[in-house]
């Protein structure tokens, strides 16, 4: 949604009550009036969209996952994180990015808090095997995806659905396989490389669901 400057005449006590509710939420006063004007004429923000989609990853999350669902981040930003039983325990953050328009609904950034180089290419060549299932199985483009230096980058695509509650589930069940496919491999890598993509492709083609095909 694009926004734009308006000036309004309001009653003091009327900008003092909503000054009250923006600080209890945290938010500014534009953003309040702005929430309950939308809230009034029944029309979704980006905010509110947000909040569904964080919602139902959360509600996803705390019944089958590893994965730690953090605060919002800055702007129409969630993160969760998750740690590989692996040398140096290193812990791998998730970030779901929301766009208010465009061809996308958002993206999904991946990156490992380590700069060993080793695992490193251990992680890029997850990204690797995980970048070809999804073009062979979900037909992903080339174009929307990127990965490399252990941070991978992935536009989620519009479903045709408007129910943000579900397609905040369909998120948190595409990245829940992906964290655990990620772990798979790791546990598997120190056998072989043949071993590792072995195991995490038969997990992934298992696991797939018709809905995270779609994302």
């Amino acid at each position: 949604m694009s926004k734009s400057v308006y000036s309004i005449v309001l009653d003091d006590e009327v900008i003092r009550g909503i000054d009250i509710m923006a600080a209890q939420q945290g938010t500014s006063r534009s953003n309040m009036i702005n929430r309950l004007l939308a809230q009034h004429i029944s029309l979704p923000t980006a905010e509110t969209m947000l909040m569904e989609v964080y919602n139902s990853i959360n509600e996803v999350m705390n019944q089958h996952s590893s994965l730690a669902l953090q605060l919002l981040g800055n702007g129409n930003m969630i993160n969760l994180r998750s740690a590989l039983q692996y040398k140096y325990n290193p812990s791998v953050k998730y970030s779901v990015e929301l766009f208010e328009k465009g061809g996308y609904n958002g993206q999904l950034k991946i990156s490992m808090r380590s700069q060993n180089a080793s695992l490193i290419a251990i992680m890029d060549s997850f990204f690797a095997l995980w970048a070809q299932l999804e073009m062979q199985y979900c037909n992903l483009s080339i174009e929307e995806f990127s990965f490399e230096n252990g941070r991978y980058v992935r536009l989620l695509r519009k479903d045709g659905s408007e129910n943000f509650n579900q397609y905040g589930k369909k998120i948190a069940l595409y990245v829940d396989l992906l964290d655990r496919c990620m772990k798979e491999y790791f546990s598997n890598i120190t056998v072989s490389s043949a071993a590792a993509s072995n195991s995490t492709v038969q997990k992934y083609l298992a696991e797939i669901s018709a809905d995270m095909v779609r994302i």
